[in-house]
């Protein structure tokens, strides 16, 4: 008993160590990170970097889309100004977020002095159609705009739950854009439950009660789950208990089980209490 009581010693004394190594690891990338970002705008600051060529943009723009991060630093350090944007192209940061979502090289950017509020083409929407969560948070501490710019609905139109979530609980305009983003994130929070998702959202009575494609209103999502609370919840916010199933993204419109129908098939009483 004495020998396993000293093996078991043992072993929470090398879990401890080995996890505060990991802690000591991660502390040391993040300084040493803080360490690499300071030095290239140092060196841009200090070092007037001639406009690139062309062939250099070029070969810039591949290590980007290459998403090879040692030698997009090395340029930016050397031959390739962080603030420059070549005519005819897109900016080096929005090709950035559309090829990774390379947080170490967006910072090197920003830090360096790359444009970020651009209002023609705002890199938070950007972010959020290409499903960039760690730059577009990145990009909203650094004060990027999300209230007057589709960033919400693009995240959401794109099946980006974490992002539209993040730019809703941020402040993010909802009207903005395509309203089918915030539709799909609606649905997508019935599904999961997220009320902090759901008592957020701006939701007019249509929006409330649309029907997806496959004839689903939130509410038969809800009755269907048997989510008692969910349907609970709905009908509250005065959801239409009484439209049936819709399947209206074709030609014709058809029409199926009501809420209440659906309920009693599934014999879910405590549901069919409330749709009464």
């Amino acid at each position: 008993m004495k020998k396993t009581f000293t093996i078991l010693i043992a072993s929470l004394a090398l879990l401890s160590c080995q996890n505060k190594a990991q802690d000591a690891t991660q502390v040391s990338n993040k300084i040493a990170e803080k360490q690499e970002l300071a030095q290239t705008q140092n060196i841009q600051d200090t070092i007037k970097i001639p406009k690139p060529t062309d062939e250099i943009a070029g070969e810039f723009y591949k290590a980007i889309f290459d998403n090879d991060s040692i030698k997009v630093r090395q340029m930016l350090e050397t031959v390739f100004p962080a603030n420059y944007e070549p005519k005819n192209k897109i900016s080096p940061l929005q090709a950035l977020i559309w090829s990774s979502d390379n947080l170490y090289l967006t910072k090197l950017f920003v830090e360096g002095g790359a444009k970020i509020n651009n209002k023609e083409n705002p890199l938070t929407v950007v972010a959020s159609e290409y499903g960039r969560l760690e730059i577009l948070k990145y990009l909203i501490e650094k004060g990027c705009d999300i209230k007057n710019n589709k960033a919400f609905n693009t995240a959401g139109f794109h099946r980006f739950y974490d992002g539209a979530k993040f730019l809703l609980l941020n402040g993010a305009n909802q009207e903005k854009g395509d309203v089918r983003g915030k539709i799909w994130l609606f649905e997508q929070a019935v599904i999961k439950s997220d009320y902090e998702v759901l008592n957020k959202l701006n939701l007019t009575n249509e929006e409330l009660n649309n029907n997806n494609c496959d004839g689903e209103t939130a509410l038969i999502i809800a009755v269907k789950q048997n989510n008692f609370q969910m349907v609970k919840y709905l009908l509250n916010k005065n959801v239409d208990k009484k439209k049936p199933e819709t399947f209206d993204c074709g030609d014709n419109v058809n029409y199926g089980k009501t809420p209440i129908q659906i309920a009693k098939k599934a014999n879910y009483q405590e549901i069919i209490s409330l749709l009464k």
